[in-house]
């Protein structure tokens, strides 16, 4: 006869009270023995018996198993599993950090890092300024904290520029030296170089490191901006060394400082992913600095899991922390970390179940609270924003509950997101971004014109008017009761000001009945006062529509129709470049198309959409006359698409550090080919796409074909960037050398043609056919070239003031060449070197142009295909094919109503 089971002393406690409750569940189950129990589960009896013991909480997973066996609900028990895992005390702190990143007294338990750091101290040892760069992830503030800040022999200063990096550093310092911070910061504000005196007065040998430096890009205005570049330049020097964290992607906004760009010069240390070993010392000696330990199993799943994701440092530093919660005694376990979801889902369960433990108002605030939080990328990857505690509007127990979940910190008076990580790793708020992604970048102009407005002492010259106000005012629900404030100011002075005109045109109205009286005595004076109307009216005309163009501009998102309608109403009122782009926009907008979950990239020998049913798959089309047939799915995986090739039979994809590449030919049958891991990232293909280039860590030019190892290194040094030509014949090369860049052809056996160009800057060339060259820069200028005869090279088109990154594509049936940045898109006949079209695409979000035939394909918003059309009458009569109606009155007001469309 079986032995009975010991009871428990008491359930005066949670743990006690679970473990009763499984022994009554199993009871009601008719109290099978627990080798029948270890029968219907594969756990041993010894684990089964154990979990009702009530000496420590057992696993999620045999907790499962027992009462499934039990035939209890599953779900109800794993709630309350997580419900006492995470009231369980913690007798030993978390060896991990989370999140957050290891501040420079977290440098006991920082590992991974130790070459890197000695390769960092060497660095600021040499250069008295340097720059970190890497992607968001990879741990450049948990580098230049625990690791530069805490092993430096120097007195190191740790700030982040926020909003206002003169107070910031004010605050700082004057803290170290001293002295109050408003005697500091009216010192800094009178001359940006006093910054290397404070520092000398705050130590004799100090370290500024200035981490999150991508904050002067994305929080900073222009003038504060350049502030802080003036300061940080002219402050480093022998006894204060200056050290700025930037995030990869805003390498480029550095290059438009030529400051930032001479002082970065041989200065610079790119954070990589770690290796295999030093990722093994980061996780596992944290725990056994504590006493603990990792089950070889857990580290050889955690190394797996994080391969080919560079960025994954935060998401593992927070999983071993929900993992060290469950673990079994001092061993941290494969099994806890599976309960917690893996690298992939614990910060994403984190943040969901924090989120719906929530009352309803409480989640409304929430949300916009985190979208507050939130930076749209315009060409860049979103980003997190510190906000001061006055801008939110959100009680302090809610702000306490998410700080506690390691969703948000607090820091004095500002509050930010956790970590980046949570913008693409909790799928809710990737969601609530993507929504409202246009909205967030108008509250975001909207804050920063508040704090112009507050800054400026309530100048009405930095209110909002006209259609600027009235898409504020759309959001006001959205705002904070300082953006509130604004909006009403706003709106009091438009109202003020409309009440003026009125009165000015009343007064005009008398003064053209005076003049018509004088009319039979002054007739000279009548032709001057009716040319004077005449001016008088052509200005306000033209002012109308512009304002009409604003209106249409809005209207874009929802109302496309009306917009193109509106377009044509103020280009028939007052003809002018705006108006011309308007029409062109709003024509694409109102026939934009869309495929399957949106295009991936403009359509042609075949399309590429996105898969609405799975994130990690994107669905290739074939063409079926004016439709599309659906083809074979791409597993693509966490990778995105990069190129394709001339000939569109070859797509090339990356994913962290590998490149992968697909054979299009059969769009039923796509065949992958993987680019050996020793490779850089390809920079272009040829036509065919079996022939890649690439620059190498050292800065040599790589040729390789597609399915061979054999790698062709051309015997050039400095190299910057790479463009095959499309026949595969030779390869262009962006070089540094002798202080000066140059765009050279090679051949593919290593042999220099011909240097093409001579520029103080950096630069990127792109092949087209017969012989065309388009070279974009960092410092905003974009160059079409006529290379047929590299002895004898034309310029064909320059156009200068475009933000980087800046695109170029051709026309393969014509001689044209489209130029794009974020905020505009031209088209060029190559031929004639005239300029075809111009269009303001600032905030739209369009990208990947294809020309073809005076065309120009894009993809826009949620994947929609927009085709914008160089030839003007050619809009108008699409437009004009259908009935067209515009309430002149409300949009035009006091003009002339024009007819819209001919007979």
């Amino acid at each position: 006869m079986p032995r009975r089971e010991r009871p428990l002393e008491s359930e005066d406690s949670p743990l006690l009270q679970f473990a009763g409750d499984l022994r009554r569940l199993r009871r009601r189950a008719g109290e099978p023995t627990y080798r029948e129990l270890g029968r219907r589960t594969n756990y041993s009896a010894a684990a089964l018996s154990e979990a009702v013991a009530g000496r420590r909480l057992p696993s999620l997973a045999v907790t499962v198993a027992f009462v499934r066996a039990c035939d209890g609900d599953a779900g109800e028990w794993t709630e309350r599993w997580r419900r006492l895992a995470d009231a369980q005390p913690g007798d030993t702190p978390s060896p991990y950090v989370g999140l957050s990143a290891y501040q420079v007294d977290d440098a006991d338990r920082f590992f991974g890092r130790e070459a890197l750091t000695d390769t960092l101290l060497a660095l600021v040892d040499e250069r008295p300024f340097a720059g970190v760069f890497g992607a968001s992830g990879a741990g450049k503030s948990s580098l230049l904290r625990a690791g530069l800040a805490a092993r430096t022999q120097r007195t190191p200063l740790v700030v982040t520029p926020g909003a206002d990096p003169m107070a910031e550093l004010a605050v700082a310092i004057g803290g170290l030296a001293d002295e109050p911070a408003d005697r500091v910061r009216d010192d800094l504000a009178a001359d940006p170089e006093a910054l290397r005196g404070w520092l000398a007065k705050a130590s004799g040998d100090l370290l500024l490191v200035v981490d999150q430096f991508e904050e002067s890009f994305t929080l900073c205005d222009d003038a504060a901006r350049r502030w802080l570049v003036r300061a940080l330049t002219s402050a480093a020097g022998p006894r204060s060394r200056v050290v700025v964290g930037v995030r990869a992607d805003f390498y480029g906004h550095c290059a438009r400082h030529p400051e930032l760009v001479a002082a970065l010069h041989r200065a610079q240390l790119l954070v990589g992913p770690m290796s295999a070993e030093e990722f093994r010392w980061a996780v596992t000696e944290p725990a056994t600095r504590a006493g603990a330990s990792l089950e070889t199993a857990l580290v050889a799943r955690l190394v797996a899991d994080v391969a080919g994701q560079p960025a994954a440092l935060p998401l593992v530093s927070h999983t071993l922390a929900e993992t060290w919660r469950r673990r079994r005694g001092l061993v941290l376990t494969l099994t806890g970390y599976e309960d917690v979801g893996g690298i992939r889902h614990a910060l994403s369960r984190t943040a969901e179940q924090t989120f719906d433990e929530l009352g309803e108002d409480d989640r409304a605030a929430a949300r916009r609270l985190f979208l507050r939080l939130v930076v749209p990328g315009d060409g860049t990857a979103d980003t997190k924003r510190r906000v001061r505690r006055s801008e939110l509007d959100a009680e302090d127990a809610l702000l306490d509950r998410l700080a506690a979940a390691r969703l948000i910190t607090i820091d004095r008076d500002s509050v930010e997101l956790a970590h980046e990580a949570l913008l693409h790793a909790w799928p809710r708020l990737v969601g609530w971004i993507d929504r409202d992604r246009d909205d967030l970048r108008a509250q975001h102009r909207i804050s920063e014109a508040t704090a112009v407005w507050e800054a400026h002492d309530h100048d009405p010259d930095t209110l909002l008017r006209g259609v600027r106000l009235e898409q504020a005012a759309r959001l006001r629900e959205r705002l904070n009761p300082r953006e509130r404030a604004f909006l009403d100011a706003g709106s009091a002075a438009e109202q003020a000001r409309t009440a003026a005109e009125r009165r000015v045109t009343r007064r005009l109205r008398r003064l053209v009945a005076v003049l018509a009286a004088l009319t039979v005595l002054l007739a000279g004076t009548a032709v001057a006062a009716a040319t004077a109307q005449r001016s008088a009216t052509r200005q306000r005309n033209e002012a109308v529509a512009l304002r009409a163009v604003d209106t249409a501009r809005g209207l874009l998102a929802a109302r496309p129709q009306a917009a193109q309608v509106l377009a044509l109403a103020a280009h028939r009122l007052a003809p002018s470049d705006q108006s011309r782009s308007m029409l062109v926009l709003a024509h694409a907008a109102a026939t934009a198309t869309t495929l399957g979950g949106g295009f991936a990239t403009t359509p042609g020998r075949v399309a590429i959409t996105y898969d609405p049913s799975a994130g990690s798959r994107q669905r290739l089309w074939r063409p079926d006359g004016d439709s599309w047939l659906p083809a074979a799915a791409l597993e693509i995986g966490e990778s995105f698409l990069y190129a394709v090739s001339a000939d569109e039979r070859h797509a090339l994809y990356r994913s962290g550090p590998t490149s992968v590449l697909w054979d299009l030919s059969d769009p039923d049958h796509p065949r992958r080919t993987a680019v050996p891991a020793r490779l850089p990232m390809a920079d272009t293909l040829d036509r065919t796409g079996s022939l890649m280039s690439g620059v190498s860590g050292d800065h040599a030019a790589l040729l390789w074909r597609t399915g061979d190892q054999a790698v062709r290194r051309l015997p050039a040094t400095g190299v910057e960037s790479t463009a095959l030509l499309p026949d595969g014949s030779g390869v262009l090369l962006g070089r540094f050398s002798g202080g000066n860049h140059t765009l050279e052809l090679w051949t593919l056996d290593g042999v220099r043609t011909a240097t093409l160009l001579r520029e103080p800057y950096r630069m990127y060339p792109s092949a087209g056919p017969d012989g065309l060259v388009a070279v974009t820069s960092e410092a905003g200028e974009a160059m079409v070239l006529d290379a047929r005869d590299p002895s004898a090279v034309r310029v064909l088109a320059r156009v200068d003031g475009l933000a980087h990154p800046t695109l170029a594509a051709f026309d393969p049936a014509g001689p044209a060449v489209v130029l794009s940045d974020p905020d505009r898109i031209e088209l060029w006949d190559t031929g004639s070197a005239t300029r075809l079209m111009s269009v303001d695409t600032q905030g739209l979000d369009l990208g990947i142009p294809r020309p073809d035939a005076g065309r120009v394909a894009v993809v826009g918003p949620r994947g929609a295909l927009w085709q914008l059309d160089s030839d003007l009458p050619r809009v108008i009569r699409e437009i004009c094919a259908a009935p067209v109606t515009v309430d002149w009155d409300r949009y035009l007001p006091g003009t002339t109503p024009r007819q819209l469309c001919s007979d």
